[in-house]
């Protein structure tokens, strides 16, 4: 049986990851940029609720939740690539399955809902893993 429809599925939902890890290495960029900095400075100037942070711990924090999304989403990645091995000549599509739906669910909460989409198409995948069955052959030679 073919899995082309859980393979592009899949494939689609690791290029989203990819471009959430993209983002993640931007977050990253951002903490030593003085443009950054002094914005930030400016809205804790005009906010008072604000006025008392350390503009470096946010810059630290921001550098933090860059390597957060880049780990998530290269886990992610990563165990896409090995269902993908997995549903490769439909060897372990129940396998891949539960295992593609397991990463959509923990992937888009991990990532506070940012990875939705990618978690989406991971879970449809999944769920065509366990939902499609081999098409029975009859032999009629008995």
């Amino acid at each position: 049986m073919k899995r082309t429809g859980e393979i592009i599925l899949s494939i689609i939902g690791m290029c989203l990851y990819a471009l959430i890890s993209l983002l993640g290495f931007a977050l990253i960029a951002l903490n030593g940029n003085e443009d950054f900095t002094n914005e930030m400075e400016n809205i804790a100037a005009e906010d008072p609720a604000l006025s008392g942070m350390d503009m470096g711990a946010i810059g630290d924090a921001v550098s933090a939740g860059g390597w957060y999304f880049i780990i998530v989403s290269l886990l992610s990645i990563v165990i896409g690539i090995v269902c993908l091995v997995l549903l490769k000549g439909n060897k372990h599509p129940k396998a891949a399955g539960i295992i593609l739906i397991v990463v959509a669910v923990l992937s888009t909460l991990g990532t506070f809902f940012l990875a939705i989409i990618s978690g989406i198409l991971y879970l449809i995948a999944g769920i065509l893993c366990l939902v499609r069955k081999p098409k029975e052959t009859f032999n009629n030679d008995y």
